[in-house]
């Protein structure tokens, strides 16, 4: 690896220089010269040439913003300078095309933001733990970093902010869970102090307050398998519905749907959620009380219950024990679909 502001061959794995040290982002460290093949060729003749190169196999495929390929030739015009990485074969040869080589400068612009982490983070946290993905809500970042990661989390906020141009708030998952209400407290890394925000989830528009409810965008392919298996016009209780993943997908297929959630703030956007996407009052009715108690006190058929509440879900179970042996004839007990955390290495066991 070629270190910043110095000369050499490049090789093939392409990196910036570690800045292991860094805990305030210095964009200029992260500039790096290197010296690479390329072939003068006629101006003319430059996009024929380029156009037979195996794109592929270029060194600078790795990085985020691609240095241009064509560079003008020093002192002669009628000449282009073709970049090339070691791998590459020469399309063309002939008198009229030299190999040679060039002096690139790449910035901090050119590196993707995972190759800037990793040159962040000292050499005891594995590449495994290099922070690359996260979730996006609208134009939020929602980072789950770890103990490991708190002398850098500043930086890391930053650098996910600079390469997302769609990003405009980063925020870090606290390990603090409101007790009540079962959502996470967050700190913002980076970015607008905005976390009103709006996640679009087959083609059904959620807006929230991103750090005053629950939401997981991961959750998406969960909230379709359970709308595709609960068939139309069925009566649907989703006890713990936060601002309606489940609930607003039901209706729209004509299921009658009783949405509940005891946050306020989720009970409010889920009635701001509803009036957006035009779903009629005739097939959901909403509730911001304690599931236990709405399932105690309602009558009437249901056909399934949802209990999307992973951490305590199972303590509401209780609640359907004997409940059916004190209602009117003809009432048949719901299918119940309860969520619950399990332990990735025994699942079955949990």
């Amino acid at each position: 690896m070629v270190s910043a502001d110095t000369k050499g061959s490049p090789a093939f794995d392409l990196k910036p220089h570690p800045c292991p040290d860094m805990r305030v982002l210095d964009r200029k460290k992260f500039d790096l010269t290197i010296t690479s093949r390329a072939i003068e060729v006629p101006a003319k003749r430059c996009s024929e040439v380029v156009k037979q190169l195996d794109r592929n196999n270029s060194l600078y495929s790795q990085l985020q913003h691609k240095p241009r390929q064509v560079q003008p030739c020093e002192g002669n015009i009628s000449r282009k300078l073709i970049l090339l990485s070691d791998e590459q074969i020469l399309p063309i040869t002939d008198d009229s095309i030299s190999e040679t080589t060039v002096d690139v400068k790449l910035t901090y612009n050119n590196w993707s933001a995972s190759q800037i982490i990793r040159a962040i983070l000292p050499p005891s946290i594995d590449d495994t733990e290099v922070v690359s993905g996260f979730e996006i809500v609208g134009h939020i970042a929602h980072l789950n970093l770890k103990e490991r990661h708190e002398p850098y989390k500043l930086i890391i906020g930053q650098v996910i902010l600079d390469k997302n141009p769609a990003i405009r708030t980063v925020v870090n998952k606290l390990s603090t869970i409101h007790a009540k209400y079962r959502y996470f407290d967050m700190e913002l890394l980076a970015g607008e102090d905005n976390f009103i925000t709006t996640a679009i989830e087959h083609k059904i528009k959620y807006s929230m307050d991103f750090t005053k409810l629950y939401w997981n965008s991961r959750l998406g392919t969960e909230h379709k398998r359970i709308a595709d298996l609960i068939p139309a016009c069925s009566n649907v209780l989703d006890m713990f519905c936060g601002i309606g993943p489940f609930a607003l997908p039901l209706a729209r297929k004509l299921c009658h749907v009783h949405a509940n959630d005891l946050n306020p703030e989720s009970y409010k956007y889920l009635l701001k959620n509803i009036k957006t996407n035009r779903i009629s009052s005739k097939y959901i009715t909403c509730y911001n009380q304690d599931g236990r108690e709405l399932i105690r006190n309602f009558t009437g058929q249901i056909d399934f219950v949802l209990m999307n509440l992973p951490a305590s879900a199972y303590e509401f179970l209780d609640v359907f024990i004997g409940l059916y042996s004190k209602r009117e004839e003809g009432l048949k007990p719901p299918t119940v679909f309860c969520y619950h955390f399990a332990d990735i290495e025994a699942p079955e066991a949990n």
